[in-house]
């Protein structure tokens, strides 16, 4: 294995950064904070905490004591390439990636069941706040990266890409994962697939206002699937992602949606689409303070003699007043300026949740 790992936990904290995020309940008061936030002091206590309270930065505002979500036994430096293939074994966990990793072409890193992989949590909001996007914790993607397997593996503050052009390109592969705080930053000229995984607050930063904490989709990536399938997950007040209708999506909760799905025009000549788009359940509840209520939008732009129909039927929406329903989709039925291409069928809608679709983490809150 070619990577530069430290185990040491005495690894200099000068080369972490703040993040954003949030707690999560949408209604939480508790948000992100850039670690520039901590009182400066004379910094007694270790690396890390998983105690807010504890976070310290020196009289130069340089972070000593970072938080995070558990104490890291293995910490991985900034700059390590791994350039073999690599295991992160259980064994090391948790491990907190201190900077950027890259997984180098040719070369597959997997972090099997039961492992924990980290980097900074945000620190809660003391007042009015708005997060950031996080610059550390992040795993760029050349050759290949399998997340989890049968059983739970985390991801937590951490962001998964294969978007750059220099190292990036690579194959992400996430099953039975939970992910928090997290971004994933996904190329639709390479595959993806995410199955059987829970995301909160996935691709997002929070707004703290009067105590309430609302989210915002990140502005580091929009993830763009083609060729791929997301299956089994669940998202709660997370970002959505774009998709043209290649992709299975197919058995996903996505409660509190920060922004819509977006459909991309890419239907093939002829012939109906190879993706899926049913047996998803999209849920609005009461209480969340998140203003999107719009499912899925149409991208690109209108033509009349080029109109494709994506089947988007069978999907529960928490209600079943049709004027709801289709006002939560934009497509070419909609009169706006400018118009969008194609048509979104939601007919005919589930009147209940499919059985193989995750259950509703917050069963009890009214949908609207």
């Amino acid at each position: 294995m070619k990577s530069r790992m430290a185990v040491g936990l005495s690894v200099v904290l000068a080369a972490c950064g703040g993040g954003g995020g949030g707690e999560t309940s949408a209604t939480s008061a508790a948000s992100a904070a850039p670690a520039s936030s901590s009182t400066a002091a004379a910094c007694s206590g270790g690396p890390f905490t998983t105690d807010p309270a504890k976070v310290c930065s020196d009289a130069s505002g340089k972070l000593v004591t970072a938080y995070v979500y558990a104490q890291p036994q293995t910490v991985i430096a900034d700059g390590t390439v791994i350039s073999a293939d690599t295991t992160w074994p259980a064994s090391g966990s948790p491990y907190y990636i201190a900077g950027t990793v890259q997984v180098a072409k040719g070369a597959t890193l997997t972090i099997p069941d039961g492992v924990i992989v980290e980097s900074m949590k945000p620190v809660p909001c003391t007042a009015d706040c708005i997060g950031k996007i996080p610059t550390k914790g992040i795993i760029n993607v050349a050759g290949k990266l399998n997340v989890g397997g049968s059983d739970q593996s985390q991801l937590l503050g951490v962001t998964v890409s294969n978007v750059d052009a220099n190292v990036g390109g690579g194959t992400v592969s996430i099953q039975h994962a939970r992910l928090e705080d997290a971004f994933v930053q996904i190329s639709p000229a390479a595959p993806f697939s995410m199955t059987y995984t829970q995301a909160y607050r996935l691709n997002v930063t929070p707004i703290v206002r009067a105590g309430v904490t609302t989210y915002e989709a990140g502005t580091n990536g929009y993830p763009s699937f083609k060729n791929s399938t997301v299956k089994y997950n669940t998202f709660v007040d997370s970002a959505a992602f774009a998709f043209d209708p290649s992709v299975i999506v197919q058995n996903n909760l996505f409660v509190n949606m920060v922004d819509p799905l977006v459909l991309i025009d890419n239907f093939p000549a002829s012939g109906a689409p190879a993706g899926i788009a049913k047996n998803n359940s999209f849920l609005f509840k009461k209480t969340s303070p998140n203003t999107n209520r719009m499912v899925i939008a149409a991208h690109g732009t209108y033509a009349a003699s080029a109109i494709h129909t994506l089947d988007f039927s069978n999907n529960f929406w928490g209600v079943t007043d049709t004027t709801t329903i289709q006002s939560r989709i934009l497509d070419s039925t909609n009169s706006s300026n400018p118009r969008l291409p194609n048509v979104v069928n939601y007919a005919p809608v589930a009147v209940s949740p499919d059985p193989a679709t995750p259950a509703d983490p917050q069963i009890g809150v009214p949908n609207e």
